[in-house]
């Protein structure tokens, strides 16, 4: 025979809660019922209540942990199949091998719902994707956008009743008002009588006379609805944001479900982003590079001056502090990163090259490289 604990997959040292875990786990997945194409479930089924019927009594986990297998081959102390496995020792509130039943076959042990009433679910709305396109600018500085989608929505009609106001609500046909349906099934544990509820009245028992004829008794019907959303500063491509309550509308008083916008933001011609720094690129000429100048860059906040010092090589760059991106979560704003390219002229006037000719030969007389071409 196995070693027990190896069967539900637990260590010596596990405490109760947790081999109630695992047995839970191991007889949900090797159930018959779920697993009709492959003998060996059965078996493996077996195996696991039997492992779980010595370790969940202190008595005979003790005797185990004390002689092994060996103290529970036949005689008094052994165990046979399923005999003296007490299924009503894990009946309770709190899981247990009701909740089991009730996973496999929709209803508890015996048929019987919590309580013996039938319960009347409320069924949560579906949440909704949606992908916000916005602008470089709009990332940066934030805006307040709105948008249009279709969802279920309560029906207006019939204000989420599903039926007419003066209809007269009788008892349903299906189940005869008991809002559930049983059904009796043949398991590897015997008979098990199980229940679910009634699709005809959800459970009710009791339907209208005459359904809604917008929403045809569903409560819920297609509309579309506008949002409107405040982007905050600072957002990036494939940032989400959650609106609660915003999805679609639930079934008997399930409330609404959520809208995640999923931000898709557009490539900028002159710009790109890293984190909170935005970068550009500047070309000047020859002589700005040589000389130094001022010149207009621009940037999300607008147009600004920047000297370019005598002397600046191509791939310099330069630090716009502050003009960068301002992170929503209240960090302190990025820099603007201007990197420099200097634009060598392909064609020169004639009064161009001249100046270049002299400037070539100042070089010249002074040792410098133009020296040895002239």
């Amino acid at each position: 025979m196995k070693d027990l604990y190896e069967v539900l997959g637990v260590p010596k040292t596990a405490t109760d809660a947790e081999i109630k875990k695992a047995y839970r786990r191991l007889a949900q997945k090797y159930h018959p019922d779920l697993n009709k194409s492959d003998k060996s479930a059965e078996a493996r089924f077996k195996e696991v209540n039997q492992a779980y019927e010595v370790l969940s009594d202190k008595q005979k986990r003790g005797q185990y942990d004390q002689f092994g297998n060996a103290s529970f081959n036949g005689g008094a102390g052994g165990f046979n199949g399923f005999q003296g496995f007490d299924f009503g020792s894990f009946s309770g509130g709190n899981g247990g091998f009701s909740d089991i039943f009730e996973a496999f076959f929709g209803g508890d042990m015996g048929g019987r719902r919590s309580g013996g009433r039938t319960r009347k679910t409320s069924i949560r709305g579906d949440d909704i994707e949606f992908e916000l396109k916005l602008t470089f600018e709009e990332a940066v500085h934030g805006i307040e956008k709105s948008f249009e989608i279709t969802k279920s929505d309560t029906c207006p009609t019939c204000g989420g009743k599903g039926h007419e106001s003066s209809s007269k609500i009788i008892t349903c046909s299906s189940c005869n008002g008991a809002g559930q349906i049983r059904s009796v099934r043949q398991t590897i544990l015997g008979q098990i009588s199980t229940s679910h509820i009634c699709s005809n009245c959800n459970g009710e028992g009791r339907i209208p006379e005459k359904k809604c004829p917008e929403c045809h008794g569903t409560t819920r019907t297609r509309q579309k609805s506008k949002i409107t959303v405040k982007i905050p500063a600072g957002v990036d491509d494939g940032g989400i944001i959650k609106l609660s309550g915003k999805g679609e509308a639930g079934i008997r008083s399930g409330g609404y479900g959520d809208v995640y916008l999923h931000l898709r933001v557009m490539s900028h011609n002159k710009f790109s982003r890293e984190g909170t720094y935005i970068k550009s690129n500047e070309e000047i000429d020859l002589l700005q590079a040589v000389l130094g100048d001022q010149i207009k860059v621009s940037t999300v906040y607008g147009d600004i001056d920047l000297k370019i010092p005598a002397g600046t090589q191509g791939g310099q760059v330069f630090t716009l502090k502050g003009y960068g991106v301002k992170p929503h979560n209240g960090s302190s704003t990025g820099d603007h990163l201007v990197k420099v390219s200097v634009r060598i002229p392909k064609k020169l006037s004639n009064k161009e090259k001249q100046l270049y000719e002299q400037l070539a030969q100042e070089k010249g007389k002074h040792g410098g490289f133009f020296g040895k071409i002239f």
